[in-house]
């Protein structure tokens, strides 16, 4: 009897391996098939870019470029398909150069096409001499500036009433309150302007030194950041706004309004990309995170959306 019983367990035995070897032998057929007949989907995508990697070098020769080129462009981040023609027109020997050139409109005349810019939700939307707001644009959010403004007959060109949009309102008096501490009393001369007071000082500037000074040194209504609610021109410790650069004070001013969500709009050495002359006095508000980001790579506005993925 007990011989028996040690049989049933031995052909039990004999039996459970069998099933497992047959199971084995399924999932390595299973495998196999796969392998063969399907490929994993991390392949799957990589040959697709591949693919659509050898399509966009084929459009770009295609467009003008020699095969180098063309590898070399679809390597950068930045580069905007769109504007493929205007690459290729443009190209200065230099392809890294020459993409942020054109995405910042550099190989266009001013004025010479417009974009509307509809997203104010947005404090570092782009507004230049390519991209003017809407029609009747007005901020719906405007606050009146009552402290750390110029004085009207006291201080030198300065505007009638301040204003600002509440959310540079309050970075403003942030950055004016931090300055304080270090013996600088900054003071708003103009923030926001409406199309009409925009259009009489370009008119007026047209009229008196020519349209090229004008279009140099004055926004288009429209087309001026000071229609944004979003720009202030200051001075500070009783100075003409347009000689801040030069007293002591300023530095620091330079130095630290990223840290509040400000940008200097029109540095001196960056007016062929601005198409703006050197204005020490304009800042812009932006929001602290692309101030950061624009400080640290010495850029201009026009430049930290140049450097964006399309």
């Amino acid at each position: 009897m007990a011989k028996k019983k040690k049989r049933r367990r031995v052909n039990v035995a004999r039996l459970l391996i069998l099933v497992l070897c047959f199971l084995l032998i399924i999932g390595l057929a299973v495998y196999g098939i796969k392998k063969i007949f399907f490929k994993p989907e991390e392949t799957v995508v990589q040959e697709e870019k591949n693919s659509n990697a050898d399509t966009n070098v084929e459009k770009i020769i295609e467009a003008g470029f020699n095969e180098e080129q063309a590898k070399e462009l679809i390597s950068l981040s930045n580069y905007w398909p769109d504007r493929l023609d205007r690459y290729v027109s443009y190209y200065n020997g230099d392809m890294k150069q020459s993409v942020m050139d054109v995405n910042c409109d550099m190989d266009l005349e001013p004025y010479q096409q417009t974009t509307i810019a509809k997203d104010d939700d947005d404090p570092a939307y782009l507004v230049n001499k390519f991209y003017a707001l809407e029609d009747g644009y007005v901020p719906d959010d405007l606050v009146d500036l009552d402290t750390f403004a110029c004085v009207q007959g006291q201080d030198y060109a300065c505007q009638d009433i301040i204003q600002l949009r509440k959310e540079a309102y309050d970075a403003y008096i942030e950055w004016c309150k931090a300055a304080q501490k270090e013996n600088l009393e900054i003071r708003a001369i103009s923030g926001y302007r409406t199309y009409e007071y925009q259009k009489g000082l370009w008119d007026h500037n047209a009229s008196v030194y020519g349209q090229e000074y004008a279009d140099a040194y004055y926004a288009r209504p429209g087309q001026s950041e000071h229609n944004t609610g979003l720009a202030v021109d200051i001075t500070f410790n009783g100075y003409n706004f347009n000689e801040i650069e030069n007293y002591d004070g300023y530095e620091w001013i330079l130095e630290n309004a990223h840290k509040y969500g400000f940008i200097l709009r029109y540095p001196e050495d960056k007016t062929d990309v601005t198409r703006y002359g050197y204005e020490s006095w304009h800042f812009r508000y932006v929001g602290k995170e692309v101030a950061e980001k624009i400080y640290k790579n010495n850029w201009t506005l026009e430049e930290y959306y140049g450097a964006k993925e399309a």
